[in-house]
């Protein structure tokens, strides 16, 4: 096992606090599809240099995606490059041609496959001096992707590496290969399963998520036709904690935006909540009530959470 600490660099820095509901997959390979990415509706928009590309392709990609995201305004989406896993050879000169030729237009960048701390360590490092040989003026988060049974028996150590990690990252389809699990269906519903399939490790990803302050995403829903399905899947991952989900098509990102956001009603009762919890401790109580029924200081975070969700979403 290798034990390694967070990075010196910057312990006492606040991780970024960022929208994440809805989450679009963009080909690296496809400027036109970067392009129109920039005025969809996605929290997120990530360009990926991994799954996405073909082999033979990934190395003319990465221009394209330095060029995209110095001609792109992506507005105020957090945006962030999927460079290929830490054990290829394409992994180190993807973080050092995207970050050297684009790193002020870069919030994050995704790592998938993680299975040990040791190949987030890697990716840290080569971070540290990039910047600082750039002398850039802003710091650049990671995603996590867990894909691994390996990754998932590692997970708490990988999330202590850096406080760089502004989400963890569930892969349904190299985590279904990987472990054996007889599906072809990319992140689908299996109906034979008697309960939620994914349960364990979407728990596990929210909880590691929790334990250093970062977000928890789910990972792609296959059938983009399918709208019931993915909705589905999405409220799925909601109810277990998670903070927002893939979309692979446009057409999933308006139902990622909508299951992710509280509803007006849900949003208006945390905030009364929140004050009429505030009012009775201020009054020396550590409990009270609200429309018949017992507030204490679990409601109190239970409702700040949402209420902050809320208001990032534009509610309040």
């Amino acid at each position: 096992m290798i034990t390694v600490p967070f990075s010196s660099r910057a312990d006492d820095a606040a991780r970024p606090s960022r929208l994440r509901r809805s989450c679009l997959a963009v080909p690296g390979s496809d400027p036109k599809m970067m392009a129109k990415a920039a005025s969809s509706e996605a929290d997120q928009v990530f360009l990926d240099l991994e799954d996405a590309v073909a082999p033979n392709a990934k190395k003319d990609a990465r221009p394209k995606v330095v060029q995209a995201l110095n001609a792109n305004d992506y507005g105020d989406k957090v945006v962030v490059v999927r460079v290929n896993d830490a054990t290829t050879r394409y992994c180190y000169d993807d973080v050092i041609e995207v970050v050297r030729g684009a790193g002020a237009k870069l919030d994050c960048l995704m790592i998938p496959k993680v299975q040990n701390a040791g190949q987030l360590w890697f990716v840290e490092n080569l971070l540290n001096q990039l910047e600082a040989d750039l002398e850039l003026d802003r710091r650049i988060g990671l995603e996590v992707q867990i894909e691994t049974g390996t990754g998932s028996v590692n997970m708490t150590e990988i999330v202590h590496v850096t406080d760089r990690i502004e989400a963890l990252i569930f892969g349904p389809g190299d985590y279904a290969a990987n472990q054996g699990v007889p599906q072809l269906e990319l992140g689908m519903i299996e109906r034979d399963y008697p309960g939620h399939q994914w349960h364990y490790i979407m728990a596990q990803i929210v909880n590691n998520a929790r334990a250093v302050g970062c977000d928890a995403v789910d990972g792609p829903y296959g059938d983009y036709g399918d709208a019931d399905g993915y909705r589905e899947s999405a409220t799925r991952a909601k109810l277990l904690g998670i903070d927002g989900k893939w979309c692979i098509h446009p057409s999933q990102i308006a139902i990622a935006n909508e299951v992710f956001t509280p509803s007006k009603d849900q949003y208006d009762y945390a905030e009364r909540l929140l004050a009429a919890y505030t009012e009775a401790t201020q009054a020396g109580k550590g409990a009270a009530s609200l429309d018949g029924k017992m507030i204490d200081e679990a409601s109190r975070k239970m409702a700040e959470k949402l209420a902050a969700r809320g208001r990032a979403a534009g509610l309040g």
